[in-house]
C-alpha cells in the first residue's frame, strides 16, 4: 500500500516540474552549443604564424641578382703561351756548317777538331741577318775571334747570337721584331775565317747552348 503512495508522488513530481525540467535540459544544450561556437571561432581567429618563430621554416624567395656557377662541362679558357718559332736569321740561306755538340768537327781555319755550338748559315754577298723572335738587343760587340756580334734578350733565359756579322745596324737596348735586319753576313770572326762570309748563330737558354733546331718550325730542320 505505501509503495502505492510512492509511485504516486513521483508522478505527480514529474507532472508538476515536468516544464521546468525541460526548460532547463534546452538552456543547458543552448549554453553548450554556444562554448563550442566561441571555441571554434577564436581558432579561425588565430594570427598567421610569423616566418621569424622559433621551429617555423622560412621560405627565402629567390635571388635574381644569384650568378649561377659554369657547368663542369664547359671549355677551359687555355691559358698556355703559344710556342716560340724561329724566323731563319738569312733569308734563302744555306747551311754552310751544322750544329754539333757531340761531335769533334774540323775547323779549315784554326786547323783543329772541336765542337760547334751554332749553325752557320751562308748567303748571297751582302745577305741581310735578320732577328729570329721578338726581343731586345742585350749587347753589341766585337772580338777578334767571333767578330761583330749581336745578342738578341727573348725573355724567359732564351738568347740568340749572331756573330761574324758586317757593321751592326742595331744598338743595344734596342727592341726588335722577328726579321728586323741586324746587319750583313761577313767575315770578321776571324777564327772562322777561311769558311767564307757567313753568319754565326747561336742560343742559350738559362746560359747554357742549346740547339737553335729546338726552335726552328719542322719544315725549317
Amino acid at each position: 500500500m505505501k509503495s502505492k503512495v510512492n509511485t504516486q508522488k513521483v508522478k505527480a513530481f514529474f507532472k508538476k516540474y515536468m516544464y521546468y525540467m525541460i526548460m532547463g535540459v534546452c538552456i543547458l544544450a543552448i549554453g553548450a552549443m554556444i562554448t563550442v561556437a566561441a571555441v571554434v571561432g577564436t581558432k579561425d581567429n588565430d594570427p598567421a604564424p610569423n616566418p621569424g618563430d622559433v621551429g617555423q621554416d622560412v621560405v627565402t624567395p629567390p635571388d635574381d641578382d644569384v650568378v649561377t656557377p659554369p657547368a663542369d662541362d664547359e671549355t677551359p679558357v687555355d691559358t698556355e703561351p703559344d710556342p716560340i718559332i724561329f724566323a731563319m736569321p738569312v733569308t734563302n740561306g744555306t747551311v754552310l756548317k751544322d750544329y754539333t755538340m757531340d761531335t769533334l768537327v774540323w775547323s779549315t781555319t784554326l786547323k783543329q777538331y772541336q765542337v760547334h755550338n751554332g749553325i752557320d748559315f751562308t748567303g748571297e754577298e751582302g745577305a741581310t741577318v735578320n732577328a729570329v723572335y721578338d726581343g731586345v738587343v742585350l749587347t753589341v760587340s766585337y772580338d777578334a775571334l767571333n767578330g761583330n756580334v749581336v745578342t738578341i734578350d727573348h725573355g724567359d733565359g732564351l738568347v740568340t747570337s749572331y756573330s761574324s756579322l758586317a757593321e751592326p745596324t742595331v744598338t743595344a737596348g734596342q727592341i726588335v721584331k722577328q726579321g728586323n735586319a741586324l746587319g750583313t753576313i761577313s767575315t770578321s770572326a776571324t777564327s772562322e775565317m777561311s769558311d767564307g762570309a757567313h753568319v754565326h748563330f747561336s742560343v742559350t737558354l738559362n746560359g747554357a747552348v742549346v740547339s737553335p733546331y729546338d726552335y726552328f718550325a719542322e719544315g725549317d730542320k
